[in-house]
C-alpha cells in the first residue's frame, strides 16, 4: 500500500492516503504494534515488543504472537513493517496526527487549537497487555505536558496582546487536562478579570481553592492568593445577573477584545512603567462620546490592579445635575480600602472627612473637622486629600482614573489642579477621559484640560472611531463568523451608519436583535439573519441614533419604562428607596426592576445608585416627554426623597431635593432645602455652590422675611469667600448622534 494515515485522538484507525482505496480493519493489538512503532520510530528487537503486548505469556508464546502480528500487518497493509530474527522497525510512510503535533508543537503551538490531544486513545485498550496501558499512560502524559505548554504558551501571548477574552478560553482548556495547575488556574482567573468578568474570577479561585485543597491538602501559590487579594479589592461593582426578557436572553453579550487601540494601549502601559520607577504621570484619553475611551481605561485599570497597582476611579457628572467635589468624593471612597491609607497623619485625615465622613468611620480616634471662618482655611482641605493620595502613593503605585473629565465642577477642577500639581514627583498617574465635543470652551474643565496638556509629564491619547477592518474584526469576533469573510458586507454597512463609533455600533446591533434582525445560533453562537433581508429588505430602524435608542426604550414593559424615566430625570441617580417611594411598590420590586434595566445596557447601577448608562440614552428618555410630565417627575422625586432620606444623610440629600423641587413647581420644598444645601457646601468650602443654592432660594422664597434671610446669609457667604459676586455656573452641550442608512447583510439565514 502506498502510505496510510493513523490517527490516535479516540480509538485508533487507519485511513488511506489517498482516496478511492480501502483498509482493512487491524485487530486490536495489530493497531496498538503499529501505533507504538510509529510513536517511537526506529528499529525495536522482538523480546521488547513481544513483551509489551504479550507480557502474561510465556516467552515461546508471545514470540509466536508477535510474528503472528506482524503477519497481519503486512497482508493487509503491504511491506509497512519490516524485520528480521532481532529487530522490527516501521519501513513505509505513514501520516499520524498525534505523531506531526509532536514533532511540531514547539514551533507552532498553535496546533493545540486543532489538536484534541486529551482524547488520546481513549476508548482503546489491548487485554492482557499491562506494559502496552503503561507505555500508553506515559505517551499520554507527554502529549499532555506538550499540549498543556503549548496552550499555556498561546494563553500568555494573548494576554501580553491584551487579548482577554481569547486567554480565557485558552486558559480554561488547559485547566481542564490540568486541573490543579496553580499557573493555568492564575491565567484563567487573572483573564476573566482583565476581561471585566470580575465575579467570574472570585468564582473560578474558590472553585481551584477548593479542588486543590480536597485533592493535595494544600492552598494556592502566593503569587495567585496576591493577585486575587487585588481583585478582591478592587471597588469596581460586579455585575452578573441574570436576563430574563426572552430576546435578551438568545441576544450575545456584545464583547470582544481591544480592537484598534495598540497605540493607545502602549502609551498607557509605557505611562505606568514610568511611574512603577516612581515619577508622576499625566495621561488624558480624548474622543467623541462612545468611541471608548471609558472601555479602554477601564481595562487598563483593571491590569494595573493585576499588575499590583492602586486604583482611584472618579466620574464626572454634568454640572446641571452632578454635586461639586463628586469625582473627588468617589476617589475617597476607593481609597477607604486602598492599602497605605493609615500612614495620613490624623490631622490630615480629619480634614480629608469633610468630603467623606466614612474616613471617620474607619478611624473613629478622629476629631470633628472644625467649622471654617474663612475661605483662608480651604487650603486645608486640599492638602488633606493630597496627604492621603501621597500616603497612598508611598505604599505602592497609583492610578487614579477620572471618566467624563469634561463634566466635572468649578469645585472640583480647583482641587484637581491641586492635587496633581502635589504629586508631580510621586509614583500617581493620574488618568482621565475627555469627550471633546461636550466640553465647552469657557468651562471649567475645559480651563483644567488645557492646564493638564501644558505639563510637561502628560500625554494626549487621541481615540479615534474604528476602521472598516477593525469593525469587521469586532463583529467577527462577537457573531463568532465561520466564514473566512463572512460579515464583512454588514460591518461596512454598519460603518457608514454608525462612522465607526463603538458606542453607537453595539446600540444599533442590540436594536437588530430587539427587533429579530438578528439572531445568535444556540449551539454555535454565531449569528443569523432572516431570509426576506436577503432580497434588499430596508432595515426597519430610525434614522439616527438617538430614533435607535428611543425604539430600545418603547420596546421596554410599561413598568421599565416608567423606572428608566425616573432614573432619567433624576440624572444623578436613585437608590432603590426612592423608587419604591415614586412608584409605589416594594423596595425588592424596585430593585427588581432596575436591574431589569441593567441587564438591558439601559442603566448602570454604582454604590447602590441606578444612573443610566450613557447621558445619550438620559438625553433621548428626557426628549420623549412633555413638559408637564416631567415637571410632576421632578415633583414626585422631590417629595420621595424627602420621605426616603434618613434624617443624618439630609445634608447631603438636600441638593438633589432642592433641584427637584425647584424644577416640579414646589418652591416652598426648594427654599427650604436650598437653604440646607448652602449650609452644607459652606463646610465643604464649596463656596461657590453655596451660591447657586441662594440664588435658588431667593427664586422660591416668599415674603419678605424668607428674602432677608436668604440676603443675611448670602453676604455672609461672600464675606467667607472674599467675593464681590459668584462666578456663574457652565452649561453643557448635546451628545453627537450619526445618520443611518439603508442595511445589507452577508450573514448565514436562519430557517
Amino acid at each position: 500500500m502506498a502510505g496510510i494515515t493513523l490517527t490516535l485522538l479516540g480509538p485508533p484507525s487507519v485511513l488511506p492516503a489517498e482516496e478511492g482505496t480501502n483498509v482493512p480493519l487491524l485487530g486490536a493489538k495489530d493497531l496498538a504494534l503499529l501505533t507504538f512503532l510509529v510513536l517511537q520510530p526506529g528499529p525495536h528487537t522482538r523480546e521488547e515488543l513481544a513483551g509489551l503486548l504479550w507480557g502474561e505469556s510465556s516467552e515461546a508464546e508471545a514470540r509466536a504472537s508477535l510474528r503472528q502480528c506482524l503477519q497481519h500487518i503486512r497482508t493487509k497493509l503491504g511491506a509497512l513493517v519490516q524485520g528480521d530474527r532481532a529487530v522490527v522497525q516501521l519501513a513505509g510512510p505513514v501520516q499520524c496526527d498525534v505523531r506531526d503535533f509532536r514533532d511540531k508543537v514547539v514551533q507552532e503551538p498553535r496546533l493545540a487549537l486543532t489538536t484534541d490531544i486529551p482524547r488520546f486513545l481513549s476508548g482503546f485498550s489491548v487485554r492482557h497487555a499491562p506494559h502496552f496501558d503503561e507505555w500508553v499512560a506515559e505517551t499520554r502524559r507527554g502529549l499532555l505536558g506538550q499540549y498543556q505548554h503549548a496552550l499555556g504558551t498561546l494563553a500568555r501571548e494573548a494576554m501580553g496582546q491584551w487579548r482577554w477574552r481569547d486567554a480565557v478560553e485558552l486558559a480554561d482548556r488547559w485547566l481542564a487536562g490540568d486541573p490543579l495547575s496553580d499557573e493555568a488556574a492564575r491565567l484563567a482567573t487573572e483573564a476573566r478579570y482583565l476581561s471585566g468578568d470580575r465575579g467570574a474570577a472570585l468564582a473560578l479561585f474558590a472553585e481551584y481553592r477548593t479542588r486543590l485543597m480536597r485533592e493535595t491538602g494544600c492552598e494556592p501559590s502566593r503569587s495567585l492568593f496576591n493577585l486575587m487579594r487585588r481583585v478582591e479589592s478592587d471597588a469596581a461593582p460586579i455585575n452578573a445577573r441574570p436576563i430574563t426578557d426572552e430576546w435578551f436572553a438568545r441576544a450575545p453579550s456584545f464583547e470582544s477584545n481591544l480592537i484598534g487601540r495598540k497605540e493607545e494601549w502602549e502609551t498607557l502601559v509605557k505611562g505606568w512603567k514610568a511611574v512603577q520607577r516612581g515619577t508622576g504621570r499625566i495621561v488624558l484619553l480624548e474622543g467623541e462620546p462612545g468611541v471608548g475611551k471609558s472601555r479602554l481605561a477601564g481595562e487598563f485599570v483593571r491590569w494595573v490592579v493585576a499588575d499590583g497597582g492602586s486604583v482611584l476611579r472618579g466620574h464626572g457628572y454634568d454640572v446641571r445635575g452632578g454635586i461639586p467635589f463628586e469625582p473627588i468624593v468617589e476617589l475617597l471612597r476607593d481609597a477607604l480600602g486602598a492599602p497605605g491609607l493609615a500612614g495620613a497623619a490624623p490631622e490630615w485625615l480629619t480634614e480629608a472627612a469633610r468630603l467623606l465622613p466614612e474616613i471617620r468611620q474607619r478611624f473613629p480616634a478622629l476629631p470633628s473637622p472644625a467649622v471654617p471662618t474663612d475661605s483662608a482655611e480651604g487650603w486645608r482641605l486640599f492638602e488633606g486629600i493630597a496627604q492621603l493620595v501621597l500616603a497612598l502613593a508611598a505604599e505602592r503605585p497609583v492610578v487614579i482614573s477620572l471618566d467624563n473629565l469634561q463634566w466635572c465642577d468649578s469645585d472640583s477642577c480647583s482641587l484637581l489642579r491641586f492635587l496633581i500639581r502635589r504629586t508631580e514627583q510621586a509614583p500617581v498617574l493620574w488618568l482621565g477621559t475627555v469627550s471633546l465635543g461636550e466640553l465647552e470652551r469657557d468651562a471649567p474643565a475645559a480651563r483644567l484640560c488645557r492646564v493638564l496638556r501644558a505639563q510637561a509629564h502628560a500625554s494626549i491619547v487621541p481615540l479615534r472611531p474604528l476602521t472598516e477592518e477593525e469593525l469587521w474584526l469586532m463583529i467577527r469576533e462577537m457573531g463568532h463568523v465561520s466564514t473566512p469573510t463572512g460579515a464583512r458586507r454588514f460591518a461596512n454597512r454598519i460603518f457608514g451608519v454608525t462612522a465607526g463609533n463603538p458606542f453607537y455600533v453595539i446600540e444599533l446591533l442590540k436594536t437588530m436583535f430587539a427587533q429579530g434582525l438578528l439572531a445568535a445560533d444556540e449551539d454555535t453562537g454565531e449569528w443569523t439573519t432572516s431570509g426576506s433581508l436577503t432580497d434588499g429588505r430596508e432595515l426597519p430602524v430610525s434614522q439616527t441614533v438617538h430614533d435607535v435608542i428611543a425604539e430600545r426604550v418603547e420596546r421596554l414593559p410599561e413598568r421599565l419604562c416608567e423606572v428608566l424615566v425616573t432614573i432619567a430625570v433624576a440624572g444623578a441617580g436613585c437608590r432603590t428607596e426612592v423608587l419604591s417611594h415614586v412608584h409605589g411598590i416594594s423596595r425588592l420590586h424596585a430593585a427588581g426592576v432596575a436591574d431589569a434595566l441593567v441587564d438591558r445596557r439601559l442603566v448602570v447601577e454604582e454604590g447602590g445608585v441606578y444612573r443610566c448608562a450613557h447621558p445619550v440614552i438620559a438625553h433621548v428618555v428626557r426628549d420623549g416627554l412633555t413638559t408637564s410630565r416631567r415637571r410632576e417627575v421632578h415633583r414626585i422625586l422631590a417629595l420621595a426623597l424627602e420621605r426616603a432620606i434618613p434624617p443624618v444623610d439630609i445634608p447631603e440629600a438636600a441638593r438633589e431635593i432642592a433641584r427637584h423641587a425647584d424644577r416640579g413647581g414646589e418652591p416652598r420644598l426648594a427654599y427650604r432645602f436650598a437653604l440646607v444645601a448652602a449650609e452644607s457646601a459652606v463646610e465643604r468650602y464649596a463656596f461657590a455652590e453655596a451660591m447657586s443654592w441662594l440664588d435658588l432660594a431667593a427664586t422660591n422664597g416668599s415674603g419678605v422675611g424668607e428674602s432677608d434671610a436668604v440676603n443675611r446669609l448670602t453676604a455672609d457667604v461672600l464675606e467667607k469667600a472674599g467675593w464681590s459676586e459668584a462666578p456663574p455656573l457652565a452649561k453643557l452641550g448635546s451628545p453627537i448622534t450619526r445618520e443611518l442608512e439603508r442595511e445589507d447583510f452577508d450573514l448565514p439565514v436562519r430557517g
